[in-house]
């Protein structure tokens, strides 16, 4: 029986894999039907929303919180009683492949900043399902957080490193600073993530 992060790893290569069969890729999946990309708009309209897992994401293209060569960036978030916590962003290229993981200041979102310990919590039990035409998103980017759940509550807690050097009012100018937008990152070299596990099983018994 595969564990949870070889599951995870046969879903991060294997999505990809059934959208370059059809001659297609991730970033194109992400625009959910739409025949271009419009900055800051949502994709899709609607945000993709898991009301029983309380999880949301959705994708659009920012090019002042976005690096370079980027097309879009998915933003993920878990949806609490009374306000909603950003867990991370995945920046792609236009061939669909993830760049890198990043965090952002809270005004981007709008979100409320959770501790790192419960950011852990809420990242380790991430997973969004949905219906149709992003169903494989979901499903993959459910895949990279389980991948990455180390690296997004390092990306946390390097963003509480910066805020305990601060008081209560530079923290409050800092949160809502609109000349800061991207806190923190880091790269995603997803072949090298994912070969130990697929190594792994198709040394033996793949189910």
């Amino acid at each position: 029986m595969r564990d949870r992060l070889t599951d995870a790893a046969w879903t991060a290569l294997q999505v990809p894999l059934s959208y370059l069969d059809q001659g297609r890729n991730l970033a194109w999946a992400a625009l959910a039907g739409a025949e271009e990309m419009v900055n800051l708009r949502h994709y899709p309209r609607q945000d993709v929303v898991d009301l029983d897992a309380r999880t949301r994401f959705y994708y659009h293209s920012d090019p002042i919180e976005g690096g370079q060569g980027e097309h879009g960036h998915f933003h993920l978030f878990h949806l609490g009683r009374q306000a909603h916590h950003h867990l991370g962003a995945l920046s792609l290229n236009d061939r669909g492949q993830p760049l890198r993981w990043f965090s952002t200041n809270q005004w981007v979102t709008g979100e409320r900043w959770l501790a790192p310990r419960v950011l852990h919590q809420r990242v380790r039990a991430f997973r969004c399902q949905t219906r149709g035409r992003m169903a494989p998103v979901a499903r993959w980017l459910t895949a990279m957080v389980a991948l990455y759940e180390n690296d997004l509550v390092t990306l946390a807690y390097h963003r509480q490193a910066r805020l305990n050097a601060m008081d209560r009012s530079e923290r409050e100018r800092f949160a809502a600073h609109p000349d800061i937008h991207v806190l923190d990152s880091v790269p995603i070299f997803l072949q090298d993530r994912i070969q130990p596990f697929i190594t792994s099983t198709n040394s033996g018994d793949p189910t």
